[in-house]
């Protein structure tokens, strides 16, 4: 098992050497610069990229900067807000105190872990539990952003399943 980590480890060292020395290729500026123009001409169309200023009347010879109107930038929902926070809060601190309380009441050997998934070890139980309270985050960031309200579900199941263990723990200590 060793061995196959070490590959591994040796493995994903060498690719990020090479990723290194890709970042440090050099490219003309002219390059750069073409691009950057080809970029510009493409994203405005001729027909709406400059409006001269005589009666109203399409100029392609005026300049592309800072004659695109933009339509107005719509309000958007606040993702990170108070209740997200609070939620995931609760939703964290709930999972440390489960895990906290189980590991007293299996070292005063009164109870055995009920989920037959989760590890014996203290540091297991809290990996485990910090990768899914942080996967329920970014799945309620990303539903919340969206302005969906079902980013609440994660938090919810989460908070009422650690409620039972920590519950559970108390009777059990």
């Amino acid at each position: 098992m060793k061995a196959i980590q070490g590959t591994i480890m040796s493995f994903a060292v060498a690719m990020s050497g090479l990723m290194c020395l890709a970042q440090d290729t050099k490219i003309p500026f002219k390059q750069i610069q073409q691009e950057a123009q080809f970029s510009a001409r493409a994203t405005v169309p001729p027909n709406e990229a400059a409006i001269g200023h005589g009666n109203g009347m399409l100029s392609e010879s005026s300049s592309y900067a800072g004659s695109v109107r933009l339509p107005p930038a719509a309000k958007a929902p606040r993702t990170l807000s108070s209740g997200f926070f609070l939620a995931h809060g609760l939703h964290l601190g709930l999972a440390v105190l489960d895990v906290e309380l189980t590991q007293h009441c299996i070292a005063n050997h009164h109870c055995a872990e009920g989920n037959p998934l989760m590890p014996s070890s203290h540091a297991g139980q809290l990996g485990i539990n910090f990768a899914l309270v942080g996967y329920g985050a970014f799945v309620s960031y990303k539903l919340k952003k969206q302005d969906r309200k079902l980013w609440v579900l994660s938090p919810t199941v989460g908070i009422a399943a650690h409620t039972v263990g920590v519950a559970s723990g108390i009777a059990h200590r």
